[in-house]
Formats: structure tokens, sequence, C-alpha cells
């Protein structure tokens, strides 16, 4: 490719933090930079963090929440960065939050008259209501705030069907493009072989099944459900493990609660996991389970399939698309451990039925490789630049087509 777009990603969540939108964002960002395009992310300051990417630009910041880590940043501190913002003739201006640096996006687009596109990742108005312990106000303003950097955008970004009805809900009125983060299945895929050695290196029996969650360990991921479920689970079958891995506030009272249920010679809780080993927890696990009705996009679905992995959920509308019922695995629509364990048992005892749940997982996880979503992110920049707005920015246009 001889010319290439310059990408800006404005973010409040960022590297050293590790969770859904940290992933996603560098998901794109280095999918977009395999196409030949440059991505530059604008973020909060981590003290004592130093980023590796030249492209990263850190602005100073405050941490407002301590467990998950979340910053609030001066976008407009130091100042010089706004100068050096500007030299670089960015083509798309693409925020990843509605708050502070959402703020230094808008108002570069508006300055450069370039298009403004917004991802909505997060429920926030529920994840202040948890960490703000404010149930009306914050929560309020907080869709408030959304709606409008929603309608002053040229386009608008939803991980999941049940976001875009959320954002909907909220009174949005500009376009909404469905787009879940890819995954890349040349490290999130299947391997018997690896299998085998992972399963010795961690102490786990070939005759051991294995089920597994991955993410934060947060009281709304409803995690107290899965162990109640893994013990109707063991009155079945004696040969089971559950990994859970993942950390979060709630980690402590989970371990409780299993030890208090005598299961913690069947669960093991693997706290914080490198996202370079994370593929390995997939590839010795037999069945992915997930409780959580309060995920945006749920990724960790998109690798358990590209795994290879059968699902079994309790039924939510951002699983659409990625888990099909009776296809490859089960959705569970009333909230029932025993109702929820019967079907993790019904695979695990049906070897044909395991093997055609895991290739069909196989199958629909092809169409959420990052390669296919970066492809449909440009798509969407290009719609944007196409815009009568726009008619201006031939040159940007070229650069996301060629």
């Amino acid at each position: 490719m001889e010319s290439m777009a310059k990408i800006g990603f404005f973010t409040d969540t960022y590297l050293p933090v590790i969770h859904g939108v940290t992933v996603s964002l560098e998901t794109f960002r280095k999918s977009l930079e395999d196409l030949g395009h440059e991505v530059f992310i604008f973020a909060p300051r981590h003290h004592g963090y130093t980023d590796e990417n030249p492209r990263v630009y850190r602005f100073r910041s405050i941490r407002v929440i301590r467990k998950p880590k979340m910053y609030f940043a001066f976008p407009f501190l130091p100042i010089n960065h706004f100068r050096k913002i500007t030299d670089i003739k960015l083509d798309i201006v693409h925020s990843h939050t509605p708050f502070s640096m959402g703020f230094l996006g808008k108002a570069l687009a508006y300055y450069q008259k370039l298009p403004f596109i917004y991802t909505h990742h997060t429920h926030y108005p529920e994840y202040v209501k948890v960490y703000a312990k404010e149930k009306f106000l914050i929560p309020y303003l907080a869709k408030t705030l959304i709606k409008k950097h929603s309608n002053i955008s040229n386009a608008v970004l939803a991980p999941s069907h049940k976001i875009k009805r959320e954002l909907r809900s909220y009174g949005v009125k500009k376009p909404i493009y469905v787009l879940p983060t890819g995954v890349n299945q040349s490290i999130f895929k299947k391997s018997p072989e690896n299998r085998q050695i992972l399963r010795r290196e961690l102490g786990i029996s070939s005759k051991t099944k294995v089920l597994l969650f991955v993410g934060r360990m947060a009281k709304e991921k409803n995690l107290e459900f899965l162990i109640k479920m893994f013990r109707e689970i063991l009155n079945g079958k004696s040969n089971v493990l559950m990994l859970m891995v993942g950390d979060g506030p709630h980690l402590k009272n989970l371990y409780r609660i299993a030890k208090n249920l005598n299961l913690m010679k069947n669960i093991r809780f693997t706290g914080l996991i490198s996202r370079e080993t994370m593929p390995t927890f997939y590839q010795v696990a037999d069945i992915f389970v997930f409780p959580s009705l309060t995920d945006t996009q749920g990724l960790v679905i998109l690798e358990a399939i590209a795994c290879g992995l059968p699902v079994v959920a309790l039924k939510d509308d951002v699983l659409q698309e990625m888990v099909i019922d009776n296809k490859n695995g089960f959705l569970i629509e009333k909230s029932s451990a025993a109702i929820f364990a019967g079907q993790v048992l019904k695979i695990l005892d049906d070897a044909s039925l395991y093997e055609r749940f895991s290739e069909n997982s196989l199958k629909i996880s092809r169409n959420f490789s990052n390669k296919n979503q970066a492809e449909k992110l440009l798509d969407i920049y290009k719609a944007a630049l196409n815009s009568p707005v726009f008619k201006n920015t031939k040159n940007a246009r070229e650069k996301i087509l060629y």
C-alpha cells in the first residue's frame, strides 16, 4: 500500500490496564496497522508506566476508581500535545469514550474538519451504580452525556445489538453500526497437541472435564450463580474442574463462597493472567460457561468459540450471532442453576453432540476474525468520509480505499 490513513484513537482506558476496552483497542490497532494504516493512541498517563509504541500520547490524569483502575485525563495538558496532534494531520478521529479524552477528540475533529466516530464500549450508567455508589443522578448524567456525544458524531459504533438498542433508548439519532471486536485466530485456535501438553503442565488429568470462565471477578458478572451451578454439576459428575480466570474486586468473596461450599478441590481461581498466556486456558478447557447479563459484547465468547469450545450461557442479546442455541451451545432462558448444570452435563455426556457443537463454534468464529472486523471498520470510515460534509477530504478517502 503506497499511501496510508492516519487514524486517531482517543480513549480513557488503555495499557497497562487490561480489560475489554484495552483488548478491543489493541486488536483494532494491530489489525489496521497490518492493513497498512497508522494508528495513534491518545490516553491518560499512568504513573510509572512507559509506552514502547512511539505513537502513544499520554495526558495528565487522576485515578477516579481504584479497582478496576479508571483514570480521568486532563485532555489539554500538557498543552504542547495539542499542537503535536494537529501536526500529525489525522484523517479520522475515533473516540472510544464520551468523557475526558473524547472531548479532546471532538475538539480536534471540529478544529481540523475531520470525521468524528464514536464507539460506545461500556454500559456506563450501570457501571457507575456499582462503583460510584450512586443510583440516580450520576447514571442520568452519564446517559445524557452519552446521548450528546453520540449525536455530535458522524457515526456511532456499538459492539453488539444489545448496546445499539440501549443507545437508541437514550435518544441517539445518528447511524449506529454493530461491530464486535475481532479475534486473532492465529493465536486463539483449537490445538489438540497443545491441549495435552498444557494439561500436563497445569497438572490436569486427560480424563478430567474442564469448564472455563474468563473475565473480571466482579459482582455484576453473576459469578455466585456460576459457583452454585458448579455445585449442581458435582452432584452428578465428580471428575470436573472449573477454571475461573481473571482478577477483580469480588475475587476474595468468590473464594470464600467456594470454600464454604467445599468446592475448592474442583475450582481454581487463577487471578490475573497475561494476555499472552490466555489462549492456554481456552485450549485446555472443554466447555465455556458464561453467566453474565451485563456484558457489552462478550469478547471472551468469541475467543472461546475460536478455540472450538461449546458455550453454555444465560440468554442475553449480547450473544446474538455468536452463540446459537443447540448449534454451538445452549442458551438458558431461566436463571436456574439446575437447568444450566443440566445442559452442561448433556454436552459432557454426549461425545457426538460435543463434536458437533465444537465444529460449529469454529465455523461461526470465522465471521469474527480480526482482519474481517478491521476491514468492516475501514468501510465505516469510508462511509463517513463520503459524506458531503467532508467533500474536501479526497486524499483521506483514497488512503482508506486503497
